[in-house]
């Protein structure tokens, strides 16, 4: 008997967020085809192993297979290739063999087995589709721009000569590839939609030969083929047989982690407590500031009826850390919802959710938002109205129910931010508990907020500084609770056409402090303009050369924090050196997307990292705040202000504990001023001042750097060298 598509019972468009379209569509699917066209995204082990998905029955069916699939090319892997694809085997090979690497799940290396298997014996055939543009080979940054390989395509058929074809969004290369993102049409030639399977096979036909102006199209490189066939010897179809696919889905979640505390933590749950429920955690980044704050919810939702917690972050990519944190516990949250920018009518969500809680369909509520959000007029206006104890006045008359009312909690990350001009209107009084997480509370220039975020969160803090979590023993791993780190300040010096341009807006400045107040907008100005000239001097780059060459072939799990002006000039460099890096910056998106296997890009890229598929991450400012990336050890910092609470974030990025991570290295830019060249005394004066400042971040960084002594040293050779 012919074996028929017709006979199967398939949907128009498949949802891997409703459907299950492997048990619905891949698997019927497949075991009835004989013939398989397929159009991948990137080339990648993970590529091999989704497009195998669901593939035992065609392999029994002696089914055979064209794979198109795009090469995942960096900056640097172009740089290397000088617009040629002649040396583009190697590079191909040497992604493919690092992802190869990387597959930790067995069953996912069956898959890749299974194609290998099927090379071995002429069923597939791959080949590799090389995107250009007028510049020459398209990096796979440039690709994802244009487009050209995000429309998935699969052209298959039948013994009794049908045909379907599918296209849509599926995502080839998440690393949880049996949970990838898909959302996909589906044709079918026996009802009548032979001319959009006509369109998806001249898509794939195009590319597979070459026909694409666009596209130059080459056969899977031998080294490859060698690897994959060698790598299968031991395949058998069973290996991916349809039960292992349910058995693997259908296993028991992970069991959540009990929520336990050390020492210094209970400590500081017992000082909220104390403290009428009010409380700043200023605690060393790296410290479990958010594991304190999560004992206090805990205990909160434990004792307490009817409960809002509003949970609220600087960024978005902040707020799902946490959370992902607290999915993780066993913690009794009846009820939890995310509001931010990327969620459309939050504020219809929010109200409907609060009426629900007034209305004792949840015992508790907990919010996660940010800044922004918790302090916008709208929101206030939800958390302080009164129409819902109309509501619920209405309701305890017609049911004879008394309805409880609401405690509210507000646990604001990085509270610091709260106190600045536009969001302080989130500290309200309606807060029962309160409890703020800062390693720096204090806001820089801002006495006045600083006493405003001191005073409403209790007037108490909790500390636990860098310099205990250096010293003291955490009692399960018996290590320090901070990695030691080595601190190395880098002494750069202006050049002459940036001395004379900072001589002459020092002059500016000086002038106009007779006339104008300190926060006069023309003088923030001048500032903002010296201080860049410091923070984008040249020698910078000079510098960035000689750390890059003394460490060698040493280098991954490194942060660069830099500036607007620089991080073009620095992703260039490490370009050239074939150091695959990435920019994370607030331009990169914070929503979920199915190109990005369900993460955000933020998550994505940091994935990507903690992955080492980026050895370094090129940052302004939003890794400075909260951002979990425990596998970062090393730090260059080129652009930095006098602010402690940037370079104690940024300290904190990079000496928290990991597996396998024993120490950490911290290189830290610092302009020394040539007073000779200024030729003034007055502004040498100037200058004097800016560079102790310079010195206080010096000392108080290097203060609890396991090599204090030596860069003491080299400070005041320094010192003695420039006659200060």
């Amino acid at each position: 008997m012919l074996k028929d598509f017709s006979n199967l019972s398939l949907k128009i468009s498949y949802d891997s967020g409703k459907d299950n379209v492997l048990r619905d569509f891949y698997i019927p699917v497949l075991s009835t085809a004989n013939r398989y066209d397929r159009i991948a995204g990137f080339f990648s082990s993970s590529t091999l192993a989704v497009a195998a998905r669901g593939m035992e029955a065609f392999i029994e069916n002696g089914g055979t297979m064209r794979l198109v699939t795009c090469p995942r090319l960096s900056s640097s892997d172009v740089e290397a290739m000088k617009g040629s694809i002649d040396s583009l085997d190697s590079v191909i090979y040497k992604n493919f063999i690092h992802s190869y690497e990387d597959i930790t799940d067995k069953f996912e290396l069956d898959h890749v087995k299974a194609l290998g298997w099927m090379i071995a014996n002429n069923l597939l055939t791959i080949k590799i589709a090389v995107v250009r543009n007028n510049s020459g080979v398209c990096n796979s940054d440039e690709i994802e721009r244009l487009g050209i390989m995000h429309q998935k395509v699969g052209v298959l058929y039948d013994q009794a000569g049908n045909a379907l074809s599918f296209s849509g969004s599926n995502n080839e290369s998440a690393s949880g590839w049996m949970a990838n993102t898909e959302e996909f049409k589906v044709f079918c030639s026996w009802q009548g939609a032979l001319p959009y399977i006509e369109a998806d096979k001249e898509r794939f036909d195009s590319f597979w030969g070459g026909r694409r102006f666009d596209v130059e199209v080459k056969d899977i490189p031998e080294a490859i083929k060698e690897k994959l066939i060698v790598e299968s010897k031991d395949f058998k179809p069973e290996h991916i047989a349809t039960k292992k696919y349910f058995s693997t889905v259908t296993d028991k979640p992970k069991p959540k982690q009990k929520l336990e505390l050390f020492y210094y933590q209970k400590n500081a749950l017992d000082m909220w407590q104390e403290n009428n429920r009010s409380l700043l955690l200023q605690m060393a980044t790296g410290t479990g500031k958010t594991r304190t704050a999560i004992g206090c919810l805990d205990k909160a939702l434990k004792d307490t009826k009817h409960l809002l917690v509003i949970i609220a972050c600087p960024q978005v990519t902040l707020s799902d850390q946490w959370k992902r944190d607290i999915d993780s516990l066993d913690i009794d949250i009846t009820h939890s919802i995310s509001l931010n920018g990327n969620v459309k009518n939050w504020q219809t969500i929010f109200n409907r959710e609060m009426l629900k809680l007034k209305l004792g369909q949840y015992k508790h509520l907990v919010v996660y938002t940010t800044h922004q959000i918790c302090s916008s007029a709208k929101f206030l206006e939800i958390i302080t109205s009164q129409k819902f104890s109309s509501v619920t006045k209405f309701l305890e008359i017609i049911t004879s129910q008394k309805f409880s009312s609401v405690t509210k909690f507000l646990i604001g990350d990085e509270v610091h931010g709260m106190g600045a001009d536009k969001t302080r209107n989130g500290l309200i009084d309606e807060y029962t508990y309160r409890l703020g997480l800062s390693a720096t509370p204090q806001r820089w220039f801002d006495d006045a907020g600083s006493k405003l975020i001191e005073e409403y969160f209790g007037g108490k803090s909790f500390e636990f500084t860098i310099h205990d979590a250096l010293t003291e023993i955490n009692p399960i791993t018996k290590k320090n609770f901070l990695v030691k780190f080595d601190y190395e300040p880098c002494f750069v010096s202006l050049t002459d056409n940036e001395i004379e341009e900072y001589k002459k807006l020092t002059e500016k400045i000086i002038k106009s402090k007779r006339y104008m107040d300190d926060k006069d907008t023309y003088l923030q100005i001048l500032r903002f303009k010296r201080a860049d000239i410091e923070k984008n001097a040249v020698a910078k780059y000079d510098e960035l050369e000689r750390i890059l060459d003394n460490l060698g072939n040493d280098i991954s799990n490194m942060i660069i924090f830099v500036s607007d002006a620089q991080i073009d000039n620095v992703v260039q460099t490490l370009g050239k050196r074939g150091i695959s890096t990435t920019k994370f910056t607030q331009e990169q998106g914070t929503a979920p997307m199915a190109k990005y296997g369900g993460l955000s890009e933020r998550d994505y890229i940091i994935s990507k990292f903690k992955s080492k598929d980026y050895q370094v991450l090129v940052a302004i400012k939003c890794l400075d705040e909260g951002i979990d990336i425990p596998s970062a050890d090393t730090a260059i910092i080129m652009a930095s202000s006098t602010n402690p609470r940037e370079y104690v974030q940024r300290i904190g990025r990079i000496i928290r504990q990991a597996p396998n991570k024993y120490s950490a290295r911290i290189y830290d830019m610092i302009l020394e001023p040539d007073y000779y060249r200024l030729g003034d005394d007055k502004l040498a004066a100037v200058e004097r001042r800016i560079f102790e400042k310079e010195m206080v971040r010096v000392k108080d960084l290097s203060q609890d750097a396991a090599n204090s002594v030596t860069v003491l040293t080299k400070v005041y050779k320094v010192l003695e060298e420039s006659k200060l």
